[in-house]
C-alpha cells in the first residue's frame, strides 16, 4: 500500500510538473525575423556569367535584440554572409548569398541556406534556384528576362 501511495504521488507530479512552467515563459519576450522574400529566383542564366549575388532582407518584428547564430548552404558553391551584431526591435538588415555557378554543371539548381538564430523558432530557411545552361539562346529567353 505504502508504494502503490508513492507510485501514484510520483505519477501525479510526473503528469502536472510540466504545467508548472507554462507560465514562467509566458511573458518572456523575444525577436522575430521576418524577411521580404524567402527565395530567390535567378531564372535561366548562362555558364559565362554563372557566378550570381542576392540579399535576403529581413526586419526584426519581435520585442528584443535579434542573433543570427549562423548561416549554413547545403553546399560549398553557396556562400551565405550575415550580420553579427545584433539587430534591435524594428531595424532592417540583410544577409547576402553568393553563388558560385561557373565552376558548377549546368541544369537546374535549388540551394537551401540554413538560419539559426536567437528567435522562439530558431531555424528558418532561404532558398535560392536557377537553371544554368552552356549558352543561352534568345528563344529560351522569356521576354522579361531579356
Amino acid at each position: 500500500m505504502k508504494y502503490l501511495k508513492c507510485f501514484a504521488l510520483f505519477l501525479f507530479a510526473a503528469v502536472t510538473m510540466p504545467a508548472w512552467g507554462e507560465n514562467a515563459n509566458e511573458d518572456e519576450k523575444y525577436p522575430e525575423i521576418s524577411f521580404e522574400k524567402t527565395t530567390v529566383d535567378f531564372g535561366l542564366f548562362d555558364k559565362e556569367h554563372g557566378d550570381k549575388v542576392c540579399w535576403f532582407v529581413f526586419t526584426n518584428t519581435g520585442q528584443k535584440d535579434l542573433l543570427i547564430l549562423s548561416a549554413n548552404s547545403t553546399c560549398g558553391c553557396t556562400v551565405p554572409e550575415y550580420p553579427k551584431n545584433p539587430i534591435p526591435p524594428g531595424q532592417k538588415d540583410s544577409i547576402k548569398v553568393s553563388y558560385n555557378g561557373s565552376t558548377r554543371r549546368v541544369g537546374m539548381m535549388k540551394k537551401t541556406i540554413a538560419i539559426t538564430t536567437n528567435c522562439k523558432v530558431n531555424s528558418c530557411y532561404l532558398y535560392i534556384q536557377g537553371e544554368m545552361v552552356e549558352k543561352l539562346v534568345a528563344d529560351r529567353v522569356k521576354p522579361e528576362e531579356k
